[in-house]
């Protein structure tokens, strides 16, 4: 069980520690890597030793973010030692990989703002109605009194609007608006922003139009969800918004989409209304995250990744 700490007892552990490791869920998203290489360009500025891990690929989508080239993925086999590894983002130990085994750190810190987060780490600084861990990291920079450059803000606001739907989502509060007014008065173009979020890649849409026919109903409908099978995943295509094709439907409660990244290696990212908590679904398989945006790991075939889904489902619905 972890000891929970106040935002500036987080901010001293950052001063007190001269080697850290940053590091975030597989599969990452706009948010992990926004927070995580904010966090890191600000640290290095303060002569600090980080690196930012991640066991997994990160798409070329987010190549527009600045300071990106800082993620690496970890050697299977060598040590890391370090004073303090800090996971961002992430609910539970297993979804970091082989980074919480390659990684032997002093102290352990877990930042997150999940509903379905384990306290796993030695610390934690857990805010569940946070937008996103970006919005963590503009508390904990305002409540240390530190500086936030351009590329900082940049990185805090994509790592915002991309975990709250562009302000669309129902985690938006007047906080986070306020917040990212802030942002932008540091130097940050949303626009562009926006355009690079927005602009997809001919591959993208290419594997759209062969995703989106596998789309099948269940539960008469109040369940949705598409299939990326072995035979059309392309880990160089950026497909975290295809599951929103299934969830736009009207009648639709919970949308689901499978994704074989390997033959018996399954991800699953859901979606849901109001009405049905899918961190619990996803909580379930050993994953995690939002009452209405959660994922995880199956490892059987698709097919009966998918049959064990829709009967987890349906024993809430």
């Amino acid at each position: 069980m972890s000891k929970e700490l106040t935002l500036k007892e987080v901010g001293s552990m950052f001063m007190e520690a001269q080697s850290l490791i940053l590091c975030f869920h597989v599969n990452p998203d706009g948010d992990a890597l926004g927070s995580s290489v904010g966090l890191a360009r600000f640290l290095k500025q303060q002569g600090k030793d980080v690196r930012v891990f991640v066991d997994d690929v990160v798409n070329d989508f987010y190549k527009f973010m600045p300071d990106i080239e800082m993620v690496e993925r970890p050697e299977v086999g060598t040590t890391y030692d370090v004073d303090l590894l800090v996971v961002l983002d992430a609910s539970s130990k297993d979804r970091i990989g082989v980074v919480g085994e390659c990684v032997k750190a002093k102290t352990i810190l877990n930042i997150d703002h999940h509903v379905s987060n384990t306290k796993f780490a030695d610390y934690l600084y857990l805010d569940t109605i946070a937008a996103a861990t970006g919005e963590i990291m503009c508390d904990l920079f305002e409540s240390m009194g530190w500086a936030t450059d351009e590329k900082v803000a940049t990185l805090f606001y994509t790592a915002i609007i991309m975990d709250c739907g562009s302000f669309k989502f129902s985690c938006t509060r007047p906080k986070t608006m306020r917040m990212a007014a802030k942002l932008l008065e540091c130097g940050v173009q949303p626009d562009d922003i926006a355009e690079a979020i927005d602009t997809q890649k001919r591959s993208t849409m290419e594997l759209l139009t062969k995703v989106l026919p596998t789309l099948t109903f269940a539960y008469g409908g109040r369940v949705a969800y598409i299939a990326i099978t072995n035979d059309l995943y392309d880990k160089s295509v950026h497909t975290d918004n295809f599951v929103n094709y299934a969830r736009y439907i009207e009648g639709v409660d919970v949308a689901f989409m499978v994704k074989a990244v390997e033959s018996s290696v399954i991800r699953v990212s859901l979606r849901s209304n109001k009405t049905v908590d899918v961190s619990e679904i996803a909580l379930g398989f050993g994953g995690g995250g939002h009452k209405r945006a959660s994922g995880c790991t199956i490892y059987a075939s698709i097919e009966e990744a998918i049959k064990q889904v829709l009967d987890a489902l349906g024993k809430v619905l």
